[in-house]
């Protein structure tokens, strides 16, 4: 398309622009639709997981998901600070302060880690490397060039261990700060989040696929009015 040509620019940009809102209004009406139901259902099959005592533990087969509450025993090694499991980030910098800033994962250490339950029970996570989610205990390292924050686990936090039965205890998909019901709460609340997010983008998308039109249309309009005064 010629943009030197009367209206030129204006169909330029009302291409672009209402080509980028269809982009959005298509994603976002993907997310809304498919996204809520996929969470909701993942929401059921956290919900249907069993909570085993530590006498049904130890009689249950390898490999069976389930879904425990505890706290983090006192005794547990301390890591870095007062953190017992942690992940380290660095924020990266674009080339002007304009530019969006993003965390970077430098550091994670997830050890084993001793539960105590009620009753005097406790169980073992007996692997490295699990995720942590909606850690509590956050700490800045102020003295870094580089913004540095520490997130993580601390000694006699209550957390939810999500994982399967293994030899010894359990092997940990994810450990969460809380409860088992703020947990399974949290979790429905992101299909209400997914759902605000997929209308937003399709507000958006559908906003600037108008705005495109408006432009395109007008670019049009000038063409024509000039060939008609060039007649």
């Amino acid at each position: 398309m010629d943009t030197t040509s009367p209206g030129g620019g204006l169909r330029v940009a009302g291409l672009i622009l209402g080509g980028i809102g269809l982009v959005f209004a298509v994603a976002g009406t993907i997310v809304a639709v498919y996204a809520p139901p996929a969470i909701a259902a993942r929401h059921a099959q956290l919900l249907a997981l069993p909570s085993p005592d530590a006498v049904v533990l130890a009689d249950t087969p390898p490999g069976r998901e389930i879904l425990i509450e505890g706290r983090i025993a006192a005794d547990q090694p301390v890591l870095f600070r007062n953190f017992v499991a942690f992940v380290k980030e660095e924020e990266e910098r674009g080339k002007s302060d304009d530019d969006d800033r993003t965390w970077k994962v430098r550091d994670r250490q997830a050890p084993p880690l001793h539960i105590e339950r009620a009753a005097d029970e406790s169980v073992r996570v007996v692997n490295v490397g699990y995720g942590m989610w909606g850690a509590k205990t956050v700490w800045r390292d102020e003295s870094k060039i580089i913004d540095t924050r520490y997130a993580g686990l601390v000694a006699r936090e209550s957390v939810v261990v999500h994982g399967r039965t293994a030899a010894g205890g359990i092997e940990a998909i994810e450990v969460a700060s809380g409860t088992r019901a703020s947990y399974l709460a949290t979790v429905a609340g992101n299909a209400d989040v997914a759902w605000w997010l997929g209308v937003g983008f399709v507000s958006l998308g559908s906003i600037m696929s108008v705005a495109g039109t408006g432009l395109l249309i007008t670019g049009v309009l000038r063409l024509r009015a000039f060939r008609r005064r060039s007649w």
